[in-house]
C-alpha cells in the first residue's frame, strides 16, 4: 500500500501564496520594529534615490507576484501541458535571479535594507517555486 497525496493543486498553490505573504509580512515587521530598519526601495534602475517601502506594499506585492506565477503556471498547463512544470520552473527561477539585482546593486540603500529586500525575494522564491512545481503535473 502506497500513500498518495490528497491535496489539490489549487489548495497547495493558495497555501503557498498565503504563506509567502505572511512570512514576508513578518519579515517586514521584524526588520522595521525589532531592527529599526527604514525599509526603502530604489526609485528605478541606476537611481541613487529611494522611496519608502510600506507594509501594505509588501503584502500586496507578494500576493500579486504569487497570483501572477499561479496564472502563468495555469496557462502553461493548458497550452503546454507536457512541459508546463519545467518551463514554469525555469521562468520563475530566472525572474527570481533578476529580481535580486535591484536590492543587491541598488544605490542609496543601507546594508540592513539590502539584506531585508533580498530576504523578501528569496523567501517568496523558496516558498512558491517548490510548491507550484510540486502541484504541477509531471511531464
Amino acid at each position: 500500500m502506497t500513500a498518495t497525496s490528497t491535496t489539490s493543486p489549487t489548495r497547495t498553490r493558495a497555501l503557498a501564496v498565503v504563506a509567502a505573504v505572511v512570512i514576508d509580512g513578518l519579515i517586514w515587521l521584524l526588520a522595521h520594529s525589532a531592527f529599526d530598519i527604514d525599509l526603502r526601495t530604489p526609485d528605478g534602475p541606476g537611481s541613487t534615490t529611494t522611496s519608502p517601502l510600506p507594509f501594505p506594499a509588501v503584502i500586496i506585492g507578494v500576493a500579486v507576484i504569487g497570483l501572477l506565477g499561479w496564472g502563468l503556471l495555469a496557462l502553461l498547463e493548458k497550452f503546454a501541458a507536457g512541459r508546463a512544470r519545467t518551463v514554469w520552473t525555469v521562468v520563475a527561477l530566472v525572474i527570481l535571479v533578476l529580481s535580486l539585482f535591484a536590492p543587491v546593486f541598488g544605490a542609496g540603500l543601507t546594508t540592513g535594507n539590502k539584506i531585508t529586500l533580498v530576504l523578501f525575494h528569496l523567501v517568496v522564491g523558496a516558498i512558491l517555486v517548490p510548491a507550484f512545481r510540486k502541484s504541477a503535473p509531471a511531464a
